[in-house]
């Protein structure tokens, strides 16, 4: 990962859109809040989820993050889901924060607290950037 796409990423306050394989193969996409650690993306989600439930069964998923605007950029990633318990729902207080600011609303601190919660992290294998110089 560049360090321009890894700029632009981390400056992105916006949902990416993620997309998981169903147990038949299909394709399922989710808008989801995501950080960056080191080169890999991470995303919070309820254990229950299709997403998380998805990423158990077949770690290969798409990841994708643009402007929507012009002039028009983005990143399309490539990549493997590792499935890792957050019992303490770290990732989903850091990604919150990152969106919201350190001060969370009542509302955000109550979905943290709720359901059990995993973290995917995202090891990308191809990178596609659009738009970069």
């Amino acid at each position: 990962m560049t360090p321009e796409i890894r700029e632009f990423l981390t400056g992105a306050r916006w949902p990416g859109v993620l997309s998981t394989l169903k147990p038949d193969g299909a394709p399922r996409t989710s808008a989801v809040w995501f950080a960056l650690e080191g080169d890999a993306i991470i995303i919070s989600t309820p254990a229950s989820r299709p997403k998380a439930r998805n990423a158990r069964n077949d770690a290969r998923v798409s990841f994708i993050v643009d402007t929507r605007e012009r002039p028009y950029r983005g990143v399309a990633i490539e990549g493997i889901a590792e499935v890792i318990e957050d019992p303490a729902r770290r990732s989903m207080r850091a990604i919150a924060e990152r969106y919201l600011g350190p001060t969370l609303p009542e509302e955000m601190e109550q979905r943290i607290a709720g359901a059990e919660r995993v973290m995917l992290r995202i090891a990308p294998s191809r990178i596609r950037p659009w738009g970069f110089a």
